[in-house]
């Protein structure tokens, strides 16, 4: 009894009590140090892989943009089946096609190849072969574009193809007169940039598409297609360790938005962990030393080590609850002295993290409502192209080219991405040629006026700042019925501003508000609806370019009919963003 009683049996049934725990702890850290290893590794390799995965979309989206552009704007390729194949008109159409693809190609460095198709006529017109682009690639693509449906991928999105051998991605775009655009670029030359980056470490970075197929080959690719499926599969870790060839590897994967490709590291664990291996070599001796250590530190244990962490862990909490402003006090100990000035630092950091979080918030807020203000609905352009085709398909050449005039003039407004503050002359002409199309849909349903004051002219405000409600009447209080439909805008100085404002109001006769939409709107809880997006940008704006003193107003007519109205100050000058 006296022996289980003494000072020693306690120490031996205190170093049982502590050491074993301290030795599984001492395991479960090196699991965790691995795993911790694994992850911190993957977190890297992906945030690589989404930078270059994010370079390759933004390429990609480029490409498709012009791609768009030249299918529905260009005139030479949207009067190439104007012609007859023999002609001289077609023969001068097909080399103007053919100088701007090579003038286009200058622009986009990573692009192989540009072509236009005619399918009527089976007629490939490609940018000149400056970029090693081999004429059997030609030939292949010719025959590619022979055999297109609307089913295939490559209308829809950038798709993987094989040409002489060799990956490529493709895209194509097709207008309304059975032209195609696209555009080829090659694999290797999307990799090069992540492929000079990984060149000197032990990862190896490969391109297969949804299909498991393998676009860019690396120095160890798994050999068949099910292996290639597995580094697919996914899921919520930033990685996974599959072997192959008995060997473990890490895998980490990022899959690209704009094309039906993934970005695949494969990392062999060997190397990853070989840092570890002094700390295992520390784990199996540590019996003895957990026995020396333990005898050392128990007089200082209570003072120096306990009292530190409970401190410490109280302010993790503290810090965890919000309350960034806690510090930890000076500790005597060297050690955790370090660790009070890197905690004191990280709370600091966390802080001022917190702060440049916000602001970079509000940055992506501004881009957001910039993007929302140059927005243009292809819905719109593509009716008012019905519109004109139907013209000339009626030999209506004087209305057909009026109608182009109005959308030409439209959409020169409304690209101009540059220019924070328009005149309100200008912005009265932009909705009237917007009602001017919009008119010439149904001309015997809707009509419009438009008043404002000769001296507000010069008054500048955001541009396309009450479009959205003009087509928001349109949408909703458009109704076919014997009464036309008629918009009212007006633009005066506001009476009941003491420093002098500006009002617009946009009125028409239709079906008007109802009681749910006004409270609504008079709430502002409309900015958290995406049925009304436009209606947010426009109070976004507002806010951002003029605070308080600008008012957005709703309201019914007593004859019927919704309002809109809008109090803006008088602004002669744009104002400079901070």
């Amino acid at each position: 009894m006296k022996r289980q009683r003494s000072l020693s049996a306690k120490l031996v049934v205190a170093f049982i009590a502590v050491a074993i725990p301290f030795l599984l702890f001492l395991v479960y850290i090196n699991r965790y140090a691995m795993d911790v290893v694994r992850t911190q590794v993957a977190e890297s390799q992906l945030s690589l892989l989404r930078m270059h995965a994010n370079d390759m979309d933004g390429t990609l989206t480029q490409v498709d943009h012009y791609l768009l552009s030249s299918a529905f704007q260009h005139a030479g390729i949207t009067s190439l089946m104007l012609n007859a194949p023999d002609s001289d008109e077609y023969t001068l159409t097909r080399i103007q096609v053919l100088n701007q693809l090579n003038r286009d190609l200058v622009h986009y460095n990573r692009v192989g190849m540009l072509f236009a198709y005619a399918a009527l006529n089976e007629d490939l017109m490609t940018s000149e072969p400056n970029r090693n682009v081999p004429k059997a690639i030609r030939e292949q693509l010719a025959e590619t574009m022979r055999t297109l449906n609307a089913h295939d991928a490559y209308l829809q999105t950038w798709s993987a193809i094989t040409f002489n051998g060799e990956p490529w991605l493709m895209r194509v775009e097709k207008n309304d007169f059975n032209v195609y655009t696209g555009a080829l670029i090659r694999v290797a030359t999307l990799m090069e940039p992540i492929r000079s980056v990984m060149a000197e470490g032990s990862a190896q970075v490969l391109l297969l598409n949804d299909s498991g197929e393998l676009l860019s080959s690396g120095l160890a690719d798994p050999p068949s297609t099910e292996e290639r499926l597995r580094l697919l599969g996914g899921s919520d870790r930033p990685y996974e360790t599959i072997a192959f060839d008995r060997e473990e590897m890490l895998v980490v994967t990022n899959a690209s938005q704009q094309s039906d490709t993934r970005l695949v590291v494969l990392i062999p664990e060997a190397q990853l962990l070989k840092r570890l291996v002094t700390f295992q070599t520390i784990i199996k001796l540590a019996p003895l030393a957990a026995a020396l250590l333990l005898l050392l530190l128990l007089f200082f244990l209570r003072g120096v080590v306990l009292k530190p962490t409970a401190q410490l862990v109280r302010g993790m909490r503290r810090i965890k609850d919000g309350d960034l402003t806690y510090r930890l006090e000076p500790s005597a100990s060297k050690e955790f002295g370090l660790i009070t000035d890197n905690f004191n630092a990280m709370a600091s950091e966390i802080k001022d993290l917190k702060i440049h979080v916000y602001e970079e918030q509000l940055r992506l807020n501004k881009a957001e409502i910039k993007q929302l203000q140059l927005q243009i609905h292809p819905h719109f352009l593509l009716n008012s192209l019905n519109v004109v085709f139907h013209l000339v398909e009626s030999r209506e050449t004087k209305l057909a080219q009026r109608m182009i005039r109005y959308i030409m003039n439209y959409f020169r407004f409304v690209t101009r991405t540059s220019v924070p503050f328009v005149r309100l002359e200008e912005e009265i002409e932009h909705i009237s040629t917007y009602l001017e199309i919009q008119k010439m849909r149904f001309p015997n349903f809707l009509d419009f006026e438009i008043a404002a004051d000769g001296d507000l002219k010069d008054y500048l405000l955001p541009p396309v700042l009450f479009q959205p409600f003009v087509e928001n009447a349109i949408i909703h209080g458009f109704r076919i019925r014997n009464q036309r439909f008629v918009i009212r805008i007006s633009a005066e100085k506001d009476p009941e501003s003491p420093d002098g404002g500006l009002v617009i109001r946009i009125a028409d006769n239709g079906t008007g508000f109802t009681e749910e939409q006004l409270e609504k709107f008079g709430s502002a809880s409309f900015k958290q609806d995406h049925e009304h997006l436009g209606i947010g940008n426009v109070y976004d704006r507002l806010r951002m370019n003029y605070g308080e003193r600008a008012k957005l107003l709703f309201g019914n007519l007593p004859d019927g009919g919704a309002e809109v109205a809008l109090r803006l100050p008088l602004q002669t000058v744009a104002p400079t963003s901070g």
